[in-house]
């Protein structure tokens, strides 16, 4: 796997497990609902230079 589609791979479980953390900040703030929320919880996810997705991103890559 390149080395971008490990990252990618990795942000997109980082924000899957985010979301549930995410949703009750945001059930009272007027926001759309599900759809905000994913890309809340995949901006957070990108964003996240060292992270979770980092981590997985570079287990990905290491497993060729």
């Amino acid at each position: 796997m390149d080395s971008v589609a490990a990252r990618r791979a990795g942000e997109m479980l980082e924000s899957i497990l985010l979301a549930p953390v995410l949703r009750p900040l945001i059930v009272g703030a007027g926001m759309l609902g599900d759809y905000e929320l994913e890309l809340l919880a995949q901006e957070i996810a990108h964003s996240d230079g060292e992270g979770f997705a980092a981590l997985i991103a570079s287990r990905l890559e290491g497993a060729r």
